[in-house]
């Protein structure tokens, strides 16, 4: 129910639906609002590490955080320096718009770009990708989709909004470094080991890559997290020699060291304005875990994780070395062959039926079978828009609209949904320019063919 009809990018008002679906399913038991979840946009975004790993990969936060994926990009917001990104299609905000940030504080459109401190390439937020508790998703979504109703933003530049007023409250971090998501836009030869999508994309582990750009052996050491952040396990810098040339290969100012039981542990990046490196030398006195919102922790880098049960992986990211659990083809980034490339590599590692592969379908509270609804065995896909449709599977559809809504769903919903209040277009314009596919949605005639 509610079908929201829009052709342009934004606003998509998925999040509204989303909202709806996790209270609905909290409401039913069939989540907990512990559990972890995970968002993704539709066809522009490709799995490719286990679920082991990504959850790996999310854990080295602490505070279990929603986390969402960073881009290189700062859309909707004017650009005013090259280091804001290469696309600014137009659709951005007008630059003397003012939003409020509390009762004393308000942000113009063109201070967006600079308000999200920058502690990896990917600074910007992007919300087809994102990672935490439902409790969490759902305070997240709650914001997101007032803003969007009330404030007249876009999805995405509500979800600035929630950053810039929420972030600590919510314990929301831009995951800047690609450690689970990579967002492809602005991607450049050479960020990846193997490029996207050569025959070796995915690889046996451990075997020899080709050669990256040359790059400073000691840039390729040490790594800055994010804010409140301890070293993933291995990777701490325990002396303060180690922790000063830490800082001076990531060009930070050297503090010094002190002692300071109960602080931050080891080697400390503080970002309380003195924009400096300092060594805790407090040992097993320091705190188990972070404590201070404005620090971060100096790091060595540590290669991917090898503890799969998967002998193939997809190649590091060199910009940060961290092997990411998903790639998103954002904004015009699937434009050009490279997604069609990688569609085709993703189907050669990972297709296979008989194997109890299924989504959950909440409007019906039906499991469906992806092995023929994903088939295209038939067609070569040559074209990120372009997928057609066979007539076993229009088949299919006449027959799966059919059948009735949940009744629970249509009585939780009630008269009073927000995404049927703001509806756009009309239900019959939906694949107009298909006559067979007009009949299988709303039961019509098709004319002669």
């Amino acid at each position: 129910p509610g079908y929201i009809l829009i052709h342009s990018h934004s606003p998509t008002l998925k999040f509204l639906m989303l909202q709806e679906v996790i209270e609905y399913e909290l409401n039913e038991g069939r989540i907990a609002k512990d559990d972890l979840m995970i968002f993704a946009d539709g066809h522009d975004v490709l799995l490719q590490r286990p679920l082991a790993e990504i959850v790996a990969a999310y854990e080295r936060w602490p505070g279990s955080p929603y986390l969402i994926s960073g881009e290189k990009n700062c859309w909707p917001w004017p650009h005013t320096d090259p280091s804001h990104g290469k696309w600014d299609p137009g659709m951005a905000v007008a630059p003397n718009t003012t939003f409020p940030v509390h009762k004393w504080l308000q942000i113009s459109a063109s201070e967006f770009c600079r308000a999200i401190p920058e502690k990896g390439p990917y600074r910007y937020p992007n919300i087809g990708l994102s990672m935490g508790p439902v409790y969490r998703f759902l305070e997240v979504l709650k914001r997101n989709n007032r803003i969007v109703l009330d404030e007249d933003v876009n999805d995405q530049g509500a979800m600035w909004l929630v950053i810039i007023r929420h972030a600590l409250e919510l314990n929301m971090e831009i995951d800047q470094n690609a450690e689970v998501f990579l967002n492809m836009l602005q991607y450049e030869q050479g960020d990846l080991a193997r490029e996207p999508c050569v025959a070796n994309f995915f690889a046996e582990r451990n075997v020899a890559t080709p050669a990256a750009p040359p790059v400073l052996a000691e840039a390729e050491t040490f790594v800055l997290t994010g804010l409140l952040r301890y070293c993933p396990a291995g990777a701490d810098l325990t002396g303060a020699d180690i922790c000063r040339m830490a800082a001076s290969s990531l060009g930070i100012r050297w503090g010094g060291s002190y002692e300071g039981p109960g602080d931050h542990h080891f080697c400390l990046h503080a970002d309380d304005g003195r924009d400096a490196v300092y060594f805790n030398a407090a040992g097993e006195r320091a705190a188990v875990s972070p404590q201070n919102g404005f620090y971060g922790s100096l790091c060595r880098k540590v290669p991917a994780s090898v503890g799969s049960a998967r002998l193939r992986a997809p190649p590091l990211n060199l910009l940060t070395n961290f092997t990411p659990g998903f790639l998103h083809f954002n904004g015009p980034s699937h434009e050009d062959d490279t997604w069609v490339a990688c569609y085709h590599a993703w189907v050669e590692e990972f297709r296979v039926t008989g194997k109890g592969h299924v989504f959950f379908d909440v409007d019906h509270n039906i499991v469906l079978s992806t092995d023929d609804i994903c088939d295209y065995s038939w067609y070569r896909i040559r074209d990120f828009h372009a997928h057609p449709v066979h007539g076993g599977l229009l088949d299919f559809l006449k027959d799966f609209y059919k059948l009735p809504v949940d009744p629970g769903l249509l009585a939780w919903r009630g008269s009073t949904s927000a995404v049927d209040a703001v509806k756009l277009g009309r239900e019959e314009d939906l694949h107009s320019s298909s006559d067979r596919l007009q009949e299988a949605l709303f039961e019509r005639s098709s004319a002669p063919v």
